[in-house]
């Protein structure tokens, strides 16, 4: 973020301290940032953002306070659905601090980072810096409230689009695959977040229908891709209840051959903790769609309880390492760790390796240095249309001849 920037960035300070809100104010003031709005309590900070007329790019608050404590504010914070960002201040000791940093990226917020008290200026700047204004709110929440009759209608009418976020080789910055990401845009509500919307459809048993569009329309934009020159693959989600159907592998495979693209081209990404379901029919549909070329990727690797298990009973071609070990990897112990950990086990299987949630020039020098294969992330691309994704892609391909 430019220094012009930080003056039109507004931030709520949160803390029953009243020296340490002055300070932080001027801290603020001092790096260029204009809008502040101090509370000396969390309900305070709660009725102010449920205002939607109020507008907060960064809120800032202490853990230790009465009443309600920092980790339970981050719990509301993410029932409001809004699109700020939160950066935590505290005495505790610094691994607690990135527990309830890992709390918040769990409740779907975006921690810029922790600050241990006394909080300096340079670090308070550094951390602010990292905020990236967001241009349109997406409705969440009550904002975004809708209902499986809603959803069973949007799935028979094709009202769900599929966008694609790129995967990029970090040996030469060719983009290698697309991810397929299921949106809807809602005629009332706006875009509504996967997460909403995946957890009904499962819920009420219409993820087959909504897989069966997504994975449809994948394809065939994948082949339209391919038809124009892009020798990519195309990863598409897969929920454990569609694993269940042991006519699957040859389901998918006729739709690959009349698209006319190969079942190489194809990657089936599954969540690893889906797998915990019945895993000898997962096995059998898993190991079959294998032996049809299609390629295996355990998506969010790492945040089950049986990820070794599952490498050694399933033929994956591929490991996704979740962004929750990845994205600041580089200032947390335990996440460099677990992804230096996740990398070398990727090599020693003879298996591509993916970063998710790569997002900062810092982020991409790790990954790279660790021996990463292949990154995806905010730092090469957010998800975008088909269409927006070839015009990308052209852009993208010029800026690395130049």
């Amino acid at each position: 973020m430019i220094s012009d920037d930080l003056e039109k960035i507004s931030c709520l300070l949160v803390d029953d301290d009243p020296f340490m809100l002055k300070a932080l104010s001027k801290m603020l003031e001092a790096i260029g940032v204009q809008g502040i709005i101090q509370t000396d309590n969390a309900q305070d900070a709660l009725k102010y953002l449920a205002n939607r007329n109020n507008h907060i790019d960064i809120v800032i608050s202490d853990l230790n306070m009465p009443n309600m404590d920092g980790i339970q504010l981050l719990r509301h914070f993410g029932s409001l659905g809004m699109s700020f960002s939160v950066i935590l201040v505290s005495g505790e000791d610094p691994r607690l601090l990135e527990s309830v940093r890992s709390l918040g990226e769990q409740q779907k917020l975006n921690v810029l980072g922790t600050l241990n008290k006394p909080v300096r200026k340079d670090d308070l700047e550094a951390i602010v810096r990292r905020h990236k204004p967001v241009d349109k709110q997406t409705p969440s929440g009550p904002a975004a409230m809708v209902f499986a009759d809603e959803l069973q209608s949007a799935i028979m009418n094709d009202e769900l689009e599929v966008f694609f976020q790129p995967q990029v080789s970090i040996d030469d910055g060719r983009i290698v695959g697309v991810e397929a990401l299921a949106r809807w845009n809602h005629p009332d509500k706006g875009w509504i977040p996967p997460g909403i919307f995946i957890g009904i459809a499962e819920k009420y048993n219409m993820i087959g229908d909504l897989t069966d569009s997504i994975f449809q329309k994948s394809i065939s934009e994948a082949a339209h891709l391919r038809s124009l020159g892009f020798d990519i693959t195309v990863s598409v989600n897969f929920s454990a209840q569609v694993l269940c159907v042991l006519e699957l592998p040859e389901i998918l495979s006729e739709t690959i051959q009349s698209s006319g693209l190969e079942s190489s081209h194809v990657v089936i990404e599954v969540t690893e903790s889906s797998l915990a379901q019945d895993m000898n029919i997962t096995l059998d549909i898993l190991t079959r769609m294998r032996l049809k070329g299609f390629g295996l990727s355990i998506d969010d690797f790492g945040t089950g309880f049986s990820s070794l298990e599952q490498l050694k009973r399933i033929p994956f071609t591929e490991l996704k390492i979740d962004r929750s070990f990845v994205h600041q990897a580089a200032q947390n112990q335990a996440s460099r760790a677990i992804l230096d950990s996740s990398i070398d086990l990727a090599q020693k299987l003879s298996i591509e390796c993916v970063a998710e949630g790569v997002e900062t020039d810092e982020d991409w020098n790790l990954v790279e240095e660790l021996g990463c294969d292949t990154v995806q992330g905010y730092y090469t691309a957010r998800p975008m249309a088909p269409a927006d994704f070839i015009t990308w892609a052209k852009e993208y391909g010029l800026r690395r001849q130049s």
